[in-house]
């Protein structure tokens, strides 16, 4: 009797009294004591409500019901399908709707549902996994940033590659512990990509230049990543760059001479396919056919061969001797001053790629190592 007489003052009662009203009838139905025929009549005004022409109304219903997992289905998934600003409330904090409709609606849904969806108390890998494939930046930021959400290594890798070049998506991914490290360095790629394209850098430095400058960038950095992975984190690096199909001579050659044998070694068995033991014979061993033929293996041009043999040879030597609190910098400039004085593979006047790469990296660790030297002396004269 109450309901139907609720049903007929509402025809014409102010928008405000009957936004209060609802909010009234929606709080009755989840916390008063009712008999069964008065529940089902309180749902049924609930329904009817749904269709009230004014967006003030739906919205008290909305917030009312969003919270509450004794909500009526079919009035919360109305709810959600209505304006953004009444859906937004039910699709953050209703425990009622699926993750399949859930799902429906990041797919269809505006850029502010999506950010709802994403911000919601308990996120599955399933809903996050979605959003990370169909959610606009915002979206994928929020789902980073809610810590109830169960975020898989695939979402993060695809909200990588989806807005990798982002510097609030990078810097969100970057932050994160125990980031994959195949993830970190897809990100400094896109980096490198992002920062070509800045108009800036276009109208002061040429194309090839700015290529060159990238790339040198790139691989630093990929190397240094390289040196704080181990075991199967390295194993995952490598095989991240093989199949990006970055895993160059370039990248070897440069990781050697920062004395990073083991990524050279993880890496020849991952382009050959022979056993570890093979591989790290052949890098004791150091002999040029040996050498020669692991490269051909790997599908390297011959021409690297003879500075890769300078590399293990000067590795080899320079090893036993080094200072333990040598620095790294230091330790490449003597191995790239060890594989420029040996490597007769060109002629002087041939400045080959090879070995404008070796002189660009000589002149690289030069300033690394200066640097270095700097911040010591800092360090020194502030104590």
């Amino acid at each position: 009797m109450i309901v139907a007489k609720f049903l007929s003052w509402i025809e014409t009662a102010p928008v405000e009294r009957r936004a209060e009203a609802t909010s009234a009838l929606a709080r009755a139905y989840l916390f008063s004591q009712m008999e069964s025929h008065e529940r089902q009549s309180a749902e049924t005004a609930l329904t009817i409500l749904l269709d009230d022409p004014s967006p003030l109304v739906r919205a008290s219903l909305s917030d009312s019901l969003a919270s509450s997992p004794y909500a009526p289905h079919h009035v919360i998934l109305s709810l959600a399908q209505d304006l953004d600003e009444i859906a937004e409330p039910v699709l953050q904090r209703s425990p009622v709707l699926l993750d399949a409709e859930l799902v429906d609606i990041a797919a269809n849904g505006t850029d502010r549902l999506q950010v709802a969806i994403a911000k919601r108390p308990s996120v599955s890998a399933a809903l996050a996994a979605a959003l990370a494939e169909v959610g606009d930046k915002a979206a994928c930021l929020a789902i980073l940033g809610n810590s109830g959400a169960q975020v898989t290594v695939f979402s993060l890798r695809r909200m990588a590659e989806r807005f990798g070049k982002d510097a609030d998506m990078r810097t969100a991914l970057l932050s994160l512990d125990g980031l994959p490290v195949d993830i970190r360095q897809s990100l400094i790629v896109q980096l490198g990509d992002a920062l070509e394209q800045l108009a800036l850098v276009q109208t002061f430095v040429s194309s090839e230049r700015r290529s060159s400058l990238v790339k040198d960038a790139c691989d630093k950095a990929t190397i240094d990543l390289a040196f704080c992975s181990h075991g199967d984190e390295l194993v995952a690096l490598v095989e991240h760059l093989r199949l990006s199909k970055q895993l160059t001579a370039d990248i070897l050659i440069r990781g050697l001479c920062m004395g990073n044998v083991e990524l050279f070694v993880i890496a020849m068995t991952s382009l050959t396919g022979l056993p570890d033991k093979r591989i790290r014979d052949c890098v004791n061993d150091a002999s040029y056919s040996a050498v020669a033929a692991l490269c051909h293996k790997a599908g390297m041009s011959e021409s690297v061969v003879p500075a890769i043999v300078s590399a293990l040879e000067a590795f080899h030597d320079l090893v036993p001797d080094l200072h333990p609190e040598a620095s790294r910098a230091r330790f490449a400039r003597l191995m790239v001053e060890r594989i420029l004085s040996s490597y007769t593979g060109i002629v002087d006047d041939e400045m080959d790629d090879l070995h404008a790469l070796l002189r660009r990296f000589a002149t690289q660790i030069a300033r690394d190592e200066a640097r270095e030297m700097r911040a010591q002396l800092q360090r020194e004269y502030a104590a």
